[in-house]
């Protein structure tokens, strides 16, 4: 594409292909690559934060962190500090077209590049040295079985009943049951069992709260010899210290015509769901580079923080993504807690009633707790929570508590109906069975409940049934934006 003018034209395409780092370091800003054809820029006064990008088709964009005004290319950058018009523009831009320039802006591409590469692999030296991974197993649900382990190896069973060795020393771990891909230190461990095959930068961005200024005092005894001397729980340690992020929470719009849509026809919940639930349901947008937006439906999860207090710790993030189900999270798990609007309603429920809780129903999502509800008549005195996956020490703090206030008659443990949700129910069994004993409370019933052969889970059991023919048309309005899929 050219523009043409009085004197010669401007090749509009080739400037947008300049390397806009090189022209953001020549105007004193500091650059960074955090991934693939991405970066962030900082102004020398410190005013700008610039999020760059390399598009697929070569054509570089920026986007201002601060000031959603401030965005565009290499052109808009320059018109928007100080240079008059789009002709002085093209004409500042025209001298990295030249073979000097051109080279200088790839040698500093090379160069971000390896410095990108190399922080990337000392990340990842430092979390193995720094994470003892039996530690770190313990704090996300996996116990020790002191009988089978060794002074060499620690033996751990987790949620879903199988199971790892741990070499302390060398701070690794192999599964026991045929899987020989399953094996390797705390990044392996974190993708296969805690984000459930998360890709390598998912792992990167947990860990970081387990290492560095945020690493937690890990207590490094042999916790073998403690388990054996029937000392259990003085040496392992909780998940990353919780933040309370209610004002964050507050800053996200309620539930969007689009993200609606997604619960609604997609996931078959009815609206009738989403009003009585509506207070732990949000919409997260994402902007993207091209200034469309991906609505997703966001669930508060709340946590227990350093003071004992329930905070809003983060929320889950779903929507349709346009090979499968966009899952994410914001901030920290902890459960996602779904009370009816009339729960303390006395007009609704009756003085004597409102406020009182009849069961509590545990579930493995968000969605499938909200279907439960749906599925049982929305009775405003049970409450609904999602435990959002594998059961962590967060969680299982945060349910005591909620437990404890609300003394339920009884608890439900309504997971999917796999190896992995019966092993979830097992073990959940076991800890409000020890929480009773501990905190001299009136013994709480509870019950096992799955879905029906042929059902893995609850949303399985509203959600429509999709005809082939209408396939192409969902994947359609996937890709208009309702939803984050990346």
């Amino acid at each position: 594409m050219s523009f043409n003018s009085a004197s010669k034209p401007v090749d509009v395409d080739a400037l947008t292909r300049i390397p806009l780092p090189a022209v953001l370091a020549d105007h004193g800003y500091g650059i960074q690559q955090t991934g693939p054809g991405r970066f962030q820029a900082e102004s020398p006064d410190h005013s700008e934060r610039l999020s760059v990008s390399c598009l697929p088709d070569g054509k570089w964009l920026y986007r201002d962190q601060n000031h959603p005004a401030n965005k565009g290319n290499a052109i808009n950058f320059l018109q928007a500090h100080g240079v008059n018009g789009f002709r002085e523009a093209a004409n500042a831009l025209a001298s990295y077209t030249q073979p000097e320039k051109s080279a200088a802006a790839t040698a500093l591409l090379n160069d971000l590049e390896h410095r990108h590469q190399d922080a990337g692999r000392d990340e990842l030296r430092r979390f193995n040295a720094e994470i003892p991974l039996n530690r770190f197993v313990e704090a996300h649900g996996w116990t020790l079985d002191a009988r089978e382990s060794t002074r060499d190896w620690e033996k751990y069973r987790g949620p879903a009943g199988d199971s790892i060795v741990i070499s302390p020393d060398r701070n690794l771990y192999f599964h026991q049951r045929d899987k020989d891909q399953d094996k390797g230190g705390v990044i392996q461990f974190t993708r296969a069992h805690v984000l459930n095959k998360g890709s390598l930068g998912e792992a990167r961005k947990y860990l970081r709260d387990f290492s560095g200024d945020k690493s937690p005092e890990w207590k490094m005894q042999a916790q073998a010899h403690a388990a054996r001397a029937g000392q259990r729980g003085a040496d392992v340690v909780d998940l990353p210290r919780i933040e309370d992020r209610k004002a964050e929470w507050k800053d996200l719009v309620p539930l969007s015509p689009k993200s609606a849509h997604y619960l609604t026809a997609i996931r078959g919940l009815e609206p009738e769901t989403l009003a009585a639930y509506g207070r732990s349901i949000r919409t997260d947008i994402h902007r993207t580079e091209k200034g469309g937006e991906l609505h997703n439906v966001a669930f508060a999860h709340v946590a227990i923080d350093k003071d004992n207090r329930a905070v809003i710790a983060g929320w889950e993030k779903k929507g349709p993504g346009k090979e499968k189900t966009f899952n994410g999270v914001h901030g920290h798990r902890g459960i996602a807690v779904f009370k009816h609007k009339d729960f303390a309603n006395a007009d609704e429920r009756g003085p004597d009633d409102a406020g009182f809780c009849q069961k509590v129903v545990l579930c493995e999502s968000s969605i499938d707790a909200l279907s439960k509800a749906q599925m049982d008549g929305r009775h405003p005195g049970d409450i609904y929570v999602s435990i959002g996956g594998t059961p962590s020490a967060a969680a299982e703090k945060s349910l005591s508590a909620l437990i404890r206030k609300n003394e339920p008659r009884e608890v439900v443990l309504a997971f999917d109906n796999d190896d992995a949700g019966r092993g979830f129910a097992i073990r959940m069994e076991r800890y409000l069975a020890s929480e009773n004993q501990k905190f001299h409370m009136p013994m709480i019933h509870t019950r096992m409940e799955f879905p029906p052969k042929g059902f893995k889970d609850y949303n399985d059991m509203v959600k429509p049934r999709v005809p082939v023919q209408d396939r192409t048309r969902q994947g359609r309005a996937r890709e208009a934006g309702i939803g984050m899929g990346d």
